[in-house]
């Protein structure tokens, strides 16, 4: 018999979730083709490579809400939930209970979830380590209890499930299962323990950042009226841009650390492709390095030229007709 949890308040919360992360990093990317450079604009190159990864997971958790079920037979309890999958014979199982016959605190530490999304991992006195993979709060959860660690869930009917367990008992297995437990792993943990990945990532990381902290600070002195955001083919500035278009430079930066990261992470599973892996994190260092060199080239083009002989923008459309400037 398969149980799925009820998930609409899950799917609706997350999704609003999403949407308020994927509107916010949409808003911010178009701010900053206008804003001016300013301490507080930082917050417009911030929320992307924040907002990503975030969003990121709340779409994974959305995910497994959709795949969420839980399957009971007279062999094996069964769990799927995303990535995560969970398969106990009948016979290691304990007789389930209703958390509401628990005194103590259930619910998951502060993590990623919400009401309606009820995931995580929580070291409880009396249970042990209690994994929730549930959709309501403790008055919807049953405890399943197999060795020395606990599993919560939320069947869309308590009792239902627990009388479906009693029968499953009494009909007897009819052959025993394997016990598999699967949980997702995303690499990080042993990626971050070596120390040559350790190094490339940071390093990656902190180009953007530092490139972005020194525009922050040269805020006060950039000219209102633009600086240069190319050159023409024959070497000379192009046409003034607002100044909050240079910070479209350091978010460029971590947005390729960010695809980077995640394609390196990927590589590192085997042995024999992490030279690959190494070599990506190298490439974000590269993107990093060029982007502060083109930030310089043009603040300085900026102050070398008088404003009166930069190109205006009438003028540079077109140059772009016969000349093919580029940005």
């Amino acid at each position: 018999m398969t149980f799925v949890p009820r998930r609409r308040l899950g799917l609706l919360l997350g999704s609003l979730f999403l949407l308020t992360l994927l509107g916010a990093i949409g808003f911010s990317l178009a701010r900053l083709s206008t804003a001016a450079v300013t301490p507080w604009v930082v917050l417009w190159v911030v929320l992307p490579l924040l907002g990503l990864p975030l969003a990121l997971l709340v779409a994974y958790r959305l995910y497994g809400l959709l795949t969420a079920r839980y399957r009971l037979d007279r062999d094996a309890f069964t769990l799927t939930w995303g990535l995560a999958f969970e398969q106990i014979p009948l016979a290691d199982l304990a007789r389930p209970q209703l958390a509401t016959h628990w005194s103590g605190e259930l619910r998951p530490p502060r993590s990623l979830w919400w009401p309606g999304c009820v995931v995580g991992r929580r070291q409880t006195d009396g249970l042990g380590p209690v994994e929730f993979f549930a959709t309501t709060g403790k008055s919807g959860i049953v405890l399943l209890r197999t060795g020395d660690r606990t599993l919560a869930i939320s069947p869309p009917e308590a009792d239902s499930f627990l009388e479906a367990f009693t029968n499953s008992v009494r009909l007897g297995s009819l052959e025993r299962v394997p016990a598999r437990s699967q949980r997702p792993d995303f690499l990080f943990g042993r990626v971050w323990e070596a120390p040559a990945a350790r190094v490339l990532i940071s390093l990656g990381l902190a180009l953007p950042l530092l490139l972005l902290v020194y525009l922050a600070v040269r805020a006060p002195s950039l000219p209102a009226g633009g600086v240069p955001f190319g050159f023409l083919p024959g070497g000379q500035p192009a046409a003034l841009a607002p100044p909050g278009r240079l910070l479209l430079l350091p978010l460029i930066a971590g947005l390729c650390w960010l695809a980077d990261l995640a394609a390196g992470v990927w590589l590192f599973r085997r042995e024999a492709d992490r030279p690959l892996a190494y070599m990506l994190w190298g490439v974000a260092i590269l993107t990093g390095l060029l982007m502060w060199g083109a930030v310089l080239l043009l603040l300085a083009a900026g102050a070398a030229e008088p404003a009166s002989t930069l190109l205006l923008p009438g003028k540079v459309s077109g140059l772009l007709a016969a000349q093919g400037e580029f940005f």
